[in-house]
């Protein structure tokens, strides 16, 4: 069975050099990526992050401080060798598609052919807010690849009337740095998305799901490949993984109960709570993730969801355990096409004592896997 890739989450507040020594302790260790995410806003609203609900809010004042995913790859990938760079995922409302091929070029020459480019369809609390729209965004992504991939693989000015975007003898003249451009890696999970990335993507990353779901949805991009004339081993399966590990289950069972732990699964579709025979959390809402701004939400309803969200959905969410029961969860997703893991370590969400702890226990975690 081929080896899992693993990835680690890149730092994503100041101090930048310490986001630099970490990318090039992940290298040394033998991780294979350091991944970012790209938010103007953090998930947990202002009115879950006081005291008396998580320690952190003593350390940090703000859930919201976020560097730039893109100029932490650049600045990363310039002082590493090996260790590949991803962002985990941007989107082509906030980024437009001729602006994002140019980017990602510049990151192809910086990190020395090392970057991946993650796409999404984008979340709500991240452009809404700032005055966009967040109107047929699968649409929006869809296109805005094409014109990604039409700019990279022309050698002169090109025409595009699209629905979303015009362009009238447009160029982009920087070359990749190797035979091809960037790969591209999609967070796909309902049907639309998932056919996107059979027909345009070269990975595929979505968040953490039961392993049964995740080999039909792998196995729908594989034919969705096939039908455009692609070869399906040719995409790369990935999938974003938040880890939550204790050195014991009384440990891990305190870490799922912890407030900012459930509240992160608010992001989750309202179809997960409802086949864990719960009631979701934002009724109306179909995803967090499409519906959930945390800037607007009252101190009351924080609260109230924290309460609606019992630690077993916590489980489902994340990998929970100690270093080698996460080792024998990650394995059966290895077993149904898993082949790059992001390991996002949110242990210090459920207990920040436990910070320094949980990265020592990632490399074992990492060693586990290998073995």
């Amino acid at each position: 069975m081929p080896r899992v890739e693993l990835g680690v989450p890149g730092q994503i507040m100041p101090p930048a050099d310490a986001a630099v020594r970490f990318a090039q302790r992940s290298e040394a260790d033998g991780f294979d990526a350091v991944w970012w995410p790209d938010h103007l806003m953090g998930w947990h609203p202002d009115t879950m992050w006081t005291p008396d609900l998580t320690p952190l809010a003593e350390m940090q004042s703000s859930p919201h401080v976020y560097f730039d995913p893109l100029l932490m790859m650049g600045v990363v990938g310039s002082q590493t060798e090996r260790i590949r760079v991803g962002v985990v995922v941007t989107d082509l409302i906030r980024r437009h598609p001729a602006m994002a091929a140019q980017a990602a070029l510049t990151l192809d020459h910086v990190t020395r052919g090392r970057a991946i480019i993650g796409l999404g369809s984008g979340e709500r609390l991240n452009v809404t807010p700032y005055g966009m729209s967040f109107d047929t965004p699968v649409a929006r992504l869809s296109e805005g690849i094409d014109i990604m991939r039409l700019l990279w693989q022309s050698d002169g000015p090109v025409d595009f009337d699209g629905r979303f975007h015009r362009l009238d003898h447009a160029v982009l003249g920087l070359a990749p740095y190797g035979e091809a451009p960037p790969p591209i890696w999609t967070a796909a999970h309902g049907p639309r998305m998932l056919r996107l990335t059979g027909d345009k993507a070269d990975g595929w990353i979505p968040t953490k799901m039961a392993p049964a779901d995740y080999r039909s949805s792998w196995d729908t991009i594989g034919r969705a490949a096939e039908s455009a004339g692609r070869d399906p081993a040719a995409i790369t399966p990935g999938m974003l993984g938040y880890v939550l590990m204790g050195p014991d289950e009384e440990t891990v069972q305190r870490l799922t109960e912890a407030p900012l732990m459930r509240a992160l699964c608010v992001l989750l579709p309202s179809q997960v709570f409802r086949d864990l025979g719960l009631e979701p959390p934002l009724e109306a809402a179909g995803s967090g993730f499409h519906d959930f701004i945390p800037t607007a939400i009252e101190r009351a309803e924080s609260l109230r969801i924290i309460d609606a969200i019992p630690p077993k959905v916590v489980r489902h969410y994340a990998f929970c355990g100690t270093p080698k029961q996460v080792a024998e969860q990650v394995r059966e997703y290895q077993d149904a096409g898993l082949r790059h893991l992001v390991m996002w370590n949110v242990t210090a969400f459920g207990d920040p004592s436990l910070a320094k702890w949980s990265f020592r226990a990632m490399n074992e975690l990492r060693t586990l896997l290998e073995d």
